[in-house]
């Protein structure tokens, strides 16, 4: 958006990236907020929070994302890197865990979006210096052998030191791409705008305050979805697709669930402040897979709940067929969003093979994973709000 003299500033996507509890959250906290709490939990979703600064008289709009770094939500971490200008490698020096990791995430942003951005490494918490296990020269070494700036900090004390860090990964970011200064159009187009839209939302953290901002104009989202997200559910017979999708409508588990013959319909109203849309949720028979109606209801689709039996060999097998039967209708499959269910973890729970497996499929296709049951109603609260949240999100 426009300042009041009618600048436009600069809009940079900056992202933070590192294991679970080493403080990203609380970095972001303290940078935008100069705010900082003990009792934080780890993040379960993505959440992004827009913060302006004036840098040599330039206006800048950076667009910070706060990601998950839970093993089970990696791959739909690697969803966020598109478009990223700047990287935060985040460790705790208490833990040297995720020191070690460090690699795994630098990697991993490398093999999305390639090396086009600004390193930074930080070694967080450095308030806990009696109880450090990474040493200040490991960070500064691991920073300086793959071209990134290193800084110790500590995001409960240290806000200063926090803001004078990232003004000089900004800094570095302007210098090697000077023509976002000079080349920059009247007509440039911005992912977030402050206007009637803005909402407050949860913060990644969970910690169940309003205190972040998504600032976005749901609007041009509206507009281009028509208003509707289409989300089908496909898998093999008796895989258990329908009785999540009656778990998702609030009705009772029925072990002797009828096998869906035709493509059936529900609608479920999505309402988020003054976002309102209509969520169709497409339950889908394996024999309809070459009809018609099929290959266009796979166009209009953008969310995909493949769904196996953690029991059944083939059928998780056959997610591959699924993701390349998505794949061959639809040319571009970039902006979907693909969840993998293993359904029916309440028959001999943990069964390890299986599960495993399907992690090893939705990492290698970007997908998110999921473990649930139908019977008991173990992980499906909730889970069509998350899926219209993520795909908002990176679309």
């Amino acid at each position: 958006m426009k300042d009041e003299n009618n600048e436009d500033p600069i809009d940079i996507k900056l992202i933070l990236l590192g294991e679970t509890a080493v403080g990203k959250t609380s970095i972001i906290n303290r940078y935008v907020k100069d705010s900082f709490s003990d009792i934080l939990m780890s993040s379960t979703s993505m959440a992004y929070v827009q913060k302006k600064i004036t840098l040599n008289r330039q206006k800048i709009s950076l667009n910070i994302w706060d990601t998950v770094g839970q093993e089970k939500f990696r791959s739909l971490s690697k969803l966020f890197f598109k478009d990223t200008k700047i990287v935060i490698l985040v460790y705790s020096i208490v833990d040297k865990k995720s020191f070690d990791n460090l690699s795994y995430w630098l990697n991993s942003v490398k093999e999305t979006i390639g090396s086009d951005f600004i390193l930074g490494v930080v070694g967080n918490k450095c308030d806990l210096f009696l109880e450090q296990k990474v040493d200040e020269e490991l960070g500064a070494e691991f920073a300086k052998k793959n071209g990134g700036i290193f800084e110790q900090i500590s995001a409960k004390e240290n806000r200063t030191g926090l803001d004078n860090y990232i003004t000089k990964l900004v800094s570095e970011y302007l210098k090697l791409n000077p023509q976002e200064i000079t080349n920059k159009s009247n007509n440039s187009i911005h992912l977030f705008k402050e206007d009637e839209n803005t909402e407050e939302v949860k913060a990644g953290c969970c910690t169940g305050e309003k205190n972040k901002k998504i600032i976005k104009k749901y609007s041009d989202i509206v507009k281009e979805k028509s208003g509707i997200i289409n989300v089908v559910f496909l898998g093999e017979i008796s895989s258990g697709k329908t009785s999540i999708i009656n778990r998702i409508k609030n009705k009772e588990f029925n072990i002797a669930e009828k096998h869906t013959e035709k493509i059936v319909k529900s609608y479920i109203p999505y309402n988020k402040g003054k976002m309102k849309l209509e969520v169709i949720i497409n339950d889908v028979d394996i024999d309809n897979k070459k009809s018609f109606e099929f290959i266009e209801l796979i166009k209009k689709c953008c969310i995909f709940f493949l769904v196996y039996d953690v029991q059944n060999n083939k059928s998780v097998e056959n997610v591959y067929y699924w993701i390349e039967v998505v794949k061959k209708i639809k040319e571009n499959t970039t902006k979907d969003l693909f969840y993998i269910l293993a359904n029916k973890n309440d028959i001999n729970p943990g069964n390890n093979k299986l599960i495993e497996r399907g992690k090893f499929i939705a990492d290698e296709n970007n997908a998110m994973f999921k473990i649930v049951s139908a019977k008991n109603n173990e992980g499906i609260n909730g889970i069509i709000e998350e899926s219209v949240d993520s795909y908002l999100s990176i679309s």
